[in-house]
């Protein structure tokens, strides 16, 4: 594993930490027009062996450009593994059901799912519940890190409460974190899948090494039964603006 992943790992475990935090933004949050949090999954895509920028040039030809095209369709944020490149994860955010069913049901994406059927080795979709989904107006971003955590059931209101506040605190606050989006699983609220997207890799070590995460992580050293990170390869990754509110806008 990466040191610095597993670094942090240990320390939301045993708690500690270090130094200083960065410049201000807005924090916005996600939400649908009518104010609830969006619909939300996992994609856990694993293609043939060295066959997972193939497939990733098959979707840039055929769902990108649909994708921005479709206003329910809020984000397909994606990281590919750093130390499996085989292995991609995509944290979809729709508006509704009727969004991904448009999605999927668009000529683009049965022209995507034709064409990666030969690269395809497994698919497994994770149903989940947004927690807190929080970005910035705007950026791009190249490095990903995706965490799963175990949260002891009788703890699991306060986890939510800390890493919301945390959340918008990190990415209103330091310019280098540009979104972080928690969301529980479905059939077991206590596992917790998480994306967070900086600028890039020198602003992740900001973000860690930070007084203001030094003081977050206190909170969730004795909360978590398990956690476990994921470093992706540097990729670009351009937020999107659809499904944002304005900051104040937190039912």
């Amino acid at each position: 594993m990466n040191k610095k992943l597993a670094k942090k790992l240990a320390a939301l475990l045993a708690g500690g930490a270090i130094m200083i935090s960065a410049s201000a933004s807005t924090a916005q949050p996600i939400r649908t027009p009518e104010g609830n949090m969006p619909m939300v999954h996992w994609a856990v895509i694993e293609s043939a062996p060295g066959s997972m920028q193939e497939m990733a040039e098959i979707a840039a030809q055929t769902v990108g450009a649909q994708t921005a095209k479709e206003a329910g369709t809020y984000a397909l944020y994606s990281g590919v593994e750093e130390d499996n490149p085989d292995v991609m994860r995509l944290l979809e955010i729709y508006e509704s059901f009727e969004a991904y069913r448009i999605h999927c049901s668009s000529e683009a994406f049965q022209e995507y799912r034709a064409r990666r059927l030969p690269l395809l080795k497994n698919l497994e979709i994770i149903e989940a519940d947004a927690v807190v989904f929080e970005q910035k107006a705007e950026g791009e971003g190249s490095a990903v890190y995706m965490y799963r955590y175990e949260v002891r059931p009788e703890r699991l209101a306060e986890y939510q409460k800390a890493v919301k506040e945390e959340a918008v605190r990190a990415v209103r606050d330091d310019e280098g974190v540009l979104g972080i989006f928690v969301t529980a699983d479905h059939r077991a609220p206590n596992i917790i899948y998480t994306m967070e997207i900086f600028r890039d890799e020198a602003a992740y070590q900001r973000y860690v090494e930070s007084k203001a995460y030094a003081e977050y992580l206190p909170k969730l050293s004795s909360i978590f039964l398990n956690a476990e990170g994921i470093k992706n390869k540097p990729a670009r990754v351009v937020l999107s603006a659809k499904g944002l509110q304005k900051p104040e806008y937190r039912p």
